[in-house]
């Protein structure tokens, strides 16, 4: 099954619009994991003669647990990136910004997933959260924008919506842009609750944390942003102390350990920048 939002024409012309011809389609690879997943990047132009990226990520082997998961969430089975598909139109249809929806398709058994793919437009901003704290030292362009994306996550938690990986990399924004607007991406985890506890709350906001390094975020405006963020003084200490404990258990992760890597010496090129 095959579900096209958009593109309808330009798809068929570059062979995106069946499951046999997106198996076989090869674009620039900017991420693989080799026999599950792969994600390419496709620059064309649009109907109109526009410029257009288009990321079309492929789903080879999912997780043996997915189709119980499905089945159990949901009563009916879902391939990983129909989820995403509809996870995104949840976030949207809530009023949050996610990468435009093209299309999405799936192989499906009764054993479960064989195959699915989701295509989508690029994510509307020029850099994305993990850029910006690298490279911006305009103290008042970094608290307007902590500011505003600690409101924003607020008011999801608040929808009943929560994005267990909120990493730095996945948030894309314009920080020259009043509001800022952030869009999301790689929503294929969604959670859903009436009302979502402190724990509940500190997953999320952990994810952040831990990919936000300590050189490039100092705890000052790791307070501000959680105060900010925060209903009252009481929520805020219980925010802090779990995060903090969520932080130190993730830390343990070879993949997280970028965020206690010491900073350059004055001078010095970070390590691999050379010749």
């Amino acid at each position: 099954m095959v579900l096209i939002e958009r593109h309808h024409t330009l798809l068929e012309k570059l062979g995106l619009s069946t499951l046999t011809r997106v198996k076989s389609f090869h674009a620039e690879i900017i991420e693989q994991a080799a026999g599950k997943r792969d994600v390419q990047r496709i620059k064309t132009t649009d109907e109109s003669g526009g410029e257009l990226v288009l990321y079309l990520k492929r789903h080879w082997r999912s997780d043996r647990k997915q189709p119980l998961l499905s089945m159990l969430k949901r009563g009916r089975l879902w391939s990983v990136a129909r989820v995403e598909w509809e996870n995104a139109r949840t976030l949207q249809a809530a009023g949050f910004h996610t990468a435009a929806l093209v299309a999405c398709g799936d192989e499906i058994s009764l054993l479960g997933e064989r195959f699915s793919f989701l295509l989508t437009k690029a994510a509307v901003g020029p850099v994305t959260l993990d850029q910006f704290i690298r490279a911006c030292d305009n103290p008042a362009r970094r608290r307007k924008v902590f500011d505003q994306l600690a409101q924003e996550l607020r008011k999801l938690h608040q929808r009943g919506l929560s994005l267990p990986d909120l990493f730095a990399r996945h948030i894309f924004f314009d920080p020259e842009a009043e509001p800022v607007e952030f869009c999301f991406i790689d929503v294929a985890r969604l959670e859903r609750s009436r009302r979502f506890s402190i724990a509940q709350r500190v997953r999320a906001l952990a994810a952040l944390n831990v990919t936000a390094p300590l050189r490039f975020v100092p705890a000052r405006e790791r307070v501000r942003f959680l105060r900010v963020y925060a209903a009252e003084e009481e929520e805020l200490g219980r925010l802090v102390a779990g995060i903090t404990c969520r932080t130190t258990r993730m830390l343990k992760r070879k993949r997280y350990h970028d965020f206690l890597k010491p900073a350059a010496p004055p001078g010095c090129p970070p390590p691999g920048s050379g010749p």
